[in-house]
């Protein structure tokens, strides 16, 4: 009985690496019972375990793998080291505890992944849970996704990025173990209850059975206003004064609303995955679109349509070369079939770098507006598409220069085409943007357009908007020409 208890005039340190398992359960709920106890939660107290958590949470007996859950729980909790330690910790945890048999080892170890989220560790969490889905015992998998979706109900998609996991999606939804597919499709349901439609963009990869499937599970959640339960550290005391002012608020007067972390707008743009189609431009590109032979150019511009197919989100990376081919093809190719199919292009790649596509806009605007002349209804409405694309890159200030010089252009197609652009880009615009010294520049020209009779229907437009900015002190209605 004595050599049984030897241990215990070992320190908690000591016994917490003891080769009898007794010992070490002592150890993890001493160490426990002193986690608790620090009052300092930057005590030097803490360093002495920071190498022993990863070792309570892989320990070999499960009785002491409890009881050492139980003491990283209450240290991640309390200290304010425990941050250093997520890496190794979180690793341990989907190796050896989100699968385990025991129902309370698994429960202990979402609580301390997400207690890790709460101390602002959320990142590196979601890392080692992604990683986690990639192994092939499918209880960690569905332990893994479990958490995840735990974590999502918990703090949101501020915290738990949805960007990532959307890269995992098609494997899981297409896992060979029903489990996992059906946990993958409770993610996927509450993805959907914080950002809506939003996400449909990224469902592509579900088969049409599987949308269906989802589809009523959607519609439960649909309208649902989320928001979190639980906040990072950094926010707690925000939002406790923020739930003190609400308290008050109702009982007097309303308060005003505040932020309550909740998902908001989201923009389909930012969920999306970024494509590299650069490195995938077929070798022969820029020897074909200089070729003789029509056909050849537009083999060239149908690989390059094809790479661009959805509309991708496009990676960073210099499309200098590519934009002036393309632009090259729209102001100077005489087939038309290749001049609709280049703006498309260019369109597209517009689309797919929104801001980042500012370098090339201004060179690119004068060219398509000056191809308006083109009676050809696809490249016509090819170029509307071009020209609204690129704005969202640029200003109107710094294409003033290209749109006067279109309006005053001898062309009634580009006068018509170029003023009608000018109409959807006033919509777009605040008074603050659209200031004294633009609306200077363009009164002159817009309503000498205004005597033209040819394009009285089409310069209206951007004179009736041009009016509304001159006297309103408001943001324009997001009104769209008809």
């Amino acid at each position: 009985m004595e050599e049984d208890t030897e241990y215990l005039k070992l320190n908690i340190e000591d016994r917490c690496v003891h080769k009898a398992w007794k010992a070490r359960v002592n150890g993890y709920e001493e160490a426990k019972k002193l986690f608790n106890q620090i009052a300092d939660e930057k005590s030097p107290e803490w360093n002495k375990f920071l190498g022993l958590l990863k070792k309570m949470v892989v320990d070999s007996n499960a009785l002491a793998q409890e009881k050492g859950l139980e003491a990283v729980l209450a240290y991640v909790e309390n200290s304010a080291v425990a941050g250093k330690t997520v890496g190794d910790v979180m690793s341990g945890l989907v190796a050896k505890c989100i699968g385990a048999p025991k129902a309370k080892t698994k429960e202990l170890a979402g609580q301390i992944a997400l207690m890790y989220v709460e101390i602002e560790k959320h990142e590196v969490v979601l890392e080692e849970l992604l990683k986690g889905t990639e192994q092939k015992n499918p209880k960690i998998v569905t332990g893994c996704i479990s958490i995840i979706i735990q974590g999502l109900k918990e703090f949101g998609i501020k915290v738990i990025t949805i960007k990532p996991i959307l890269k995992r999606l098609p494997q899981l939804i297409e896992d060979r173990d029903k489990t996992v597919r059906e946990e993958t499709k409770a993610l996927v349901v509450e993805m959907y209850r914080w950002i809506g439609a939003a996400l449909n963009p990224q469902l592509t990869f579900l088969k049409p059975i599987q949308m269906t499937e989802l589809k009523p599970d959607f519609d439960k959640v649909s309208g649902q206003k989320a928001a979190p339960t639980r906040y990072l550290r950094s926010q707690q005391a925000k939002q406790s004064k923020i739930a003190a002012e609400t308290a008050e608020a109702d009982d007097g007067e309303e308060g005003d609303e505040c932020d309550d972390g909740g998902a908001g707008d989201v923009d389909p743009y930012e969920l999306m995955i970024a494509v590299d189609i650069l490195s995938r431009l077929p070798k022969d590109f820029y020897e074909k679109v200089e070729a003789k032979k029509w056909q050849e150019r537009k083999e060239a511009v149908d690989a390059l349509d094809q790479l661009l197919q959805g509309g991708p989100k496009l990676e960073n990376g210099d499309y200098g070369e590519l934009v002036r081919t393309l632009k090259k093809m729209i102001t100077k190719d005489s087939n038309v079939v290749i001049v609709a199919l280049a703006t498309k292009c260019l369109a597209t790649i517009a689309t797919g770098l929104k801001k980042r596509f500012q370098p090339y806009a201004v060179a690119c605007i004068s060219g398509l507006l000056e191809k308006f002349k083109e009676k050809k209804q696809n490249v016509v409405v090819a170029l509307r598409e071009a020209v609204d694309a690129i704005y969202v890159s640029t200003t109107l200030e710094a294409i003033q220069d290209d749109v006067l010089a279109a309006l005053e252009n001898k062309n009634p197609s580009v006068k018509a085409e170029t003023a009608v652009f000018l109409a959807r880009c006033f919509t777009k615009c605040t008074p603050v943007v659209l200031n004294k010294k633009l609306l200077k520049a363009f009164s002159a020209v817009l309503l000498k357009t205004l005597n033209e009779s040819a394009l009285t229907n089409s310069s209206t437009k951007p004179s009736v908007v041009f009016a509304e900015c001159s006297f309103e002190d408001s943001t324009l209605p997001a009104k769209k020409p008809s």
